[in-house]
C-alpha cells in the first residue's frame, strides 16, 4: 500500500472517530453550555387571548385492553376545564375489548372512533387530526400516564406565536428486570437531559410520541405508505416550515418499559427502519442558514443514525493500519474491549447502548425492502 494510500486512510480514520466521540461524548457535555448561551426567550402575543385554548387528545389505540380503562381515568382526573377538553380515542381495528372498554365511557366525553380494520397508526392519527375541533392536538399514548397538570403545562408555551410543538417529560420505569428494560430506563434519562437543553433553544429536534403537543394548523399528514416514526414527522415538519418547537420538563407521563428485551429490540428496529424510510424528507434541517438548528439534528441524529456504520468502517480502516503505527493497535484493542464489555452484558446500559445500534443498523437495511403499509406489531410491556 502506498504511502499516499495510508495518508488518506489514516485522515479518514481520525475524521470518523471524531464523530463518534462527537456524537456520543462532546455533544452531550458542551450542550448545555450552548444552551445557555443561545436560550430562547418565550414572548406572549399580546393578541392572544388569556383564556384556556380548547385542546383535543387525541389517542391511536390496537389491542390496549389491559390498559386502556386506567388511561381513560387518568385523563379524566386531569385539571382542565372539562368545557375545553375533546378526547377522541381511535380504535385501529382491535381484536380485543379496546373499543367496548372505550365506548362505556362515551357519556363522559370520551369518543371512540372505530376503524373497520387495523390500517396502522399514522393512518388512525390522519383521521382523529381531521375529526379534531381544538386548536392545540395533544397525542399521547394509551399507555402513558399523565400528571394532572400536563395540559396546562404543555399549552402555556403556545402564548408564544411561534412556538409551534410543546413536548412533555417521559419517565420510563422498568419493572421488567431485563438488561435491556434497565438500559432503556437509563438511556431516557439521558435522553430527556439532551431534550431539556434543546428545549431551551427552542429546537427540540423530534418529540416524543407518548406526550407531546402542537398547533392544530401545523399537523402535517403522516405518510401511510411506509411505516414512520409520527412524533419526529410532525415535529420536524413544524421546524421545517420555521416555528419552534420546545420541551416542558414539568409535564410529566410515566410509562412502563417492554416486558420482554427481545420486544424492546424488535421496537428498535423498527424505530430504526421508519427513521430512514423518510431521511431524505428530514435533511433540509441541514440548512445552513439556520446553523444551530443543523449542528442539533446532525449531532442529536444524523450521527446516531449512523453511528453502527461509522463504528464498522473505523473498524475496517483500523486494521490495516495496525501494521504502521503502534497507536493503532492501541484503539482496536480499545474497540475490541468495549465490544466484549457490551456483549457479557455485565453493564447493562452497555449492553443496551450494543444492542440498540445493532438495532439501527438492521433497520437501515430493512429500509430499503418493500414493507407492507399499515398494522401495529404491539409489544408486551411491564405493567401488564
Amino acid at each position: 500500500m502506498s504511502e499516499q494510500a495510508l495518508f488518506y486512510l489514516q485522515i479518514a480514520f481520525w475524521i470518523l472517530l471524531v464523530l463518534l466521540v462527537h456524537c456520543y461524548l462532546l455533544f452531550p457535555i458542551t450542550l448545555p453550555f450552548i444552551s445557555e448561551i443561545f436560550k430562547r426567550r418565550h414572548y406572549t402575543d399580546k393578541n392572544v387571548s388569556s383564556d384556556l385554548p380548547k385542546v383535543s387528545i387525541l389517542i391511536s389505540a390496537y389491542n390496549e385492553e389491559s390498559v386502556i380503562e386506567r388511561k381513560i381515568k387518568n385523563i379524566l382526573e386531569l385539571d382542565y376545564p372539562k368545557e375545553k377538553l375533546e378526547v377522541l380515542i381511535g380504535d385501529d381495528g382491535s381484536t380485543d375489548r379496546t373499543a367496548e372498554i372505550v365506548e362505556r365511557y362515551k357519556d363522559k366525553g370520551i369518543t371512540l372512533v372505530k376503524a373497520p380494520q387495523n390500517a396502522g397508526k399514522a393512518a388512525m392519527l390522519n383521521r382523529l387530526h381531521k375529526l379534531a375541533t381544538g386548536e392545540i392536538l395533544l397525542f399521547c399514548d394509551a399507555n402513558t400516564m399523565l400528571f394532572p397538570n400536563v395540559i396546562r403545562k404543555l399549552t402555556d408555551p403556545f402564548k408564544d406565536k411561534k412556538i409551534g410543538c410543546a413536548c412533555g417529560h417521559l419517565i420510563l420505569s422498568d419493572k421488567s428486570g431485563t438488561d435491556l428494560g434497565q438500559g432503556e430506563s437509563s438511556y431516557w434519562d439521558l435522553e430527556s437531559e439532551i431534550k431539556k437543553f434543546e428545549g431551551m433553544m427552542d429546537l427540540l429536534i423530534g418529540g416524543n410520541g407518548a406526550l407531546y403537543a402542537i398547533r392544530k394548523d401545523l399537523y402535517t399528514d403522516l405518510p401511510v405508505k411506509k411505516s414512520v416514526m409520527d412524533d419526529f414527522f410532525i415535529t420536524t415538519k413544524i421546524l421545517q416550515k420555521g416555528y419552534y418547537s420546545t420541551f416542558i420538563s414539568s409535564a410529566i407521563g410515566t410509562e412502563q418499559t417492554s416486558k420482554e428485551s427481545s420486544g424492546e429490540y424488535r421496537r428498535k428496529v423498527r424505530i430504526g427502519r421508519a427513521n430512514f424510510n423518510y431521511l431524505l424528507s428530514y435533511l433540509p434541517l441541514l440548512n445552513p442558514f439556520r446553523p444551530l438548528l443543523a449542528y442539533l439534528f446532525f449531532s442529536h441524529k444524523i450521527l446516531r443514525w449512523f453511528a453502527p456504520h461509522i463504528a464498522i468502517l473505523l473498524l475496517i480502516l483500523n486494521i490495516p493500519l495496525t501494521l504502521q503505527h503502534p497507536v493503532y493497535i492501541v484503539t482496536l484493542s480499545f474497540a475490541a474491549a468495549a465490544f466484549l464489555l457490551c456483549a457479557t452484558r455485565l453493564i447493562p446500559e452497555a449492553y443496551y447502548f450494543l444492542s440498540m445500534n445493532l438495532a439501527i443498523l438492521k433497520g437501515f437495511f430493512l429500509s430499503f425492502r418493500r414493507e407492507k403499509s399499515g398494522g401495529w406489531t404491539r409489544e408486551a410491556r411491564s405493567d401488564e
